[in-house]
């Protein structure tokens, strides 16, 4: 199913939420979707978190979209059996989805909140995944550290955070649709997102591009180890229907990445300037 289709399902849904429509309908329309073969980003998340459950049971394994904006992901993996699901946004528009599980699931508890970006409403060691997909960048430098430390808190021994990170390297910027203008110092920036049509000012207060090293070391210092997936991800991505960049040069680079002998050289060099795929896990308890 593609990106797209899913969130058809997810904005019928939302609607009949937000005008008191029945939503039995739409609900089981989407969960319906939601057992779809998944569009490329949700199946590199359904890949981790079943990598990370183990033989555990889905409905007990509990899971953080950290920055889950509307929380299409979180509820698609609800969707799918993974019923300890929680989100957290600094934005508007949960409580819609609390009640859509408390009058569809009988979940009464709130399973999404809106929060002050740096303390999560959560535990410690309360989660066994915290994730993120294109959230990162958004996330300002007076709660960056606070954004990794909280999840090292309230992970469990052993847990597990993903992120999917674009970064100041990637030369091609979707959110103002520039090729290489945030590579400049913003004296000349601020002038050529004028001429491509953006507003600067706006611009840099919602985007924060930083380098893949210093969300690595972010990890390092505040989870565990750091696994870099993101040659994984250009290897095995084929399906390229919701690609919002150049189709033709993602095609390019998944064939040079996956020739043989040669692919790990390009891999090694091409990792660096497409988005950051990362993998921390928490240190076990030792006894």
């Amino acid at each position: 199913m593609s990106w797209y289709e899913l969130r058809r399902c997810f904005r019928e849904l939302t609607d009949a939420l937000d005008t008191d429509a029945l939503i039995e309908a739409p609900w089981q329309a989407f969960r319906e979707a939601a057992q779809e073969t998944p569009p490329p980003h949700l199946a590199l998340l359904q890949r981790v978190v079943d990598e990370r459950r183990g033989v555990r049971a889905a409905a007990e394994f509990a899971i953080l979209d950290h920055g889950c904006g509307g929380g299409l992901s979180a509820l698609w993996l609800f969707a799918r059996g993974f019923e300890s699901v929680y989100g957290v946004d600094v934005g508007g528009g949960v409580e819609r989805l609390n009640r859509l599980l408390a009058d569809v699931c009988g979940i009464d508890e709130s399973r999404f909140w809106v929060y002050d970006g740096s303390h999560l409403p959560l535990p410690d060691e309360s989660l066994d995944l915290v994730f993120s997909q294109q959230v990162l960048e958004h996330v300002d430098d007076s709660v960056f550290d606070s954004y990794y430390r909280e999840e090292g808190r309230v992970l469990r021994p052993g847990g597990t955070a993903y992120h999917q990170v674009p970064h100041r390297l990637v030369p091609y910027d979707t959110h103002t649709r520039t090729w290489f203008v945030h590579w400049f110092p913003p004296a000349l920036r601020r002038p050529l997102y004028r001429l491509t049509g953006n507003d600067p000012d706006y611009v840099e207060s919602i985007l924060h591009l930083r380098s893949p090293r210093r969300h690595r070391a972010q990890s390092l210092v505040h989870i565990g180890t750091c696994e870099d997936r993101t040659v994984q991800r250009l290897i095995g991505l084929t399906n390229l229907e919701d690609y919002k960049g150049s189709v033709g040069l993602r095609r390019l680079i998944g064939g040079l990445v996956r020739l043989p002998l040669l692919g790990r050289l390009a891999g090694g060099l091409l990792r660096n300037f497409v988005m950051l795929d990362t993998v921390s896990v928490k240190p076990a308890r030792t006894s």
